[in-house]
């Protein structure tokens, strides 16, 4: 599945792309969704391309 989203390179897989790991560590803290593309985990949905809630 392809992210369309004008946010996208705002998501973990963009950032992972860039290197940017200071950036992804600060969004994972403390992670409550994961991509359903990449399995990237996030602590906001908005942060990946297709949000799945992990559970409690």
């Amino acid at each position: 599945m392809e992210c369309d989203s004008e946010k996208h390179k705002e998501h973990m897989c963009a950032l992972k792309e860039k290197g940017d790991l200071e950036l992804i560590r600060c969004l994972s803290t403390n992670p409550a969704v994961e991509c359903g593309n990449c399995g990237a985990k996030a602590d906001k949905p908005e942060n990946v391309c297709n949000p799945v809630e992990l559970p409690k």
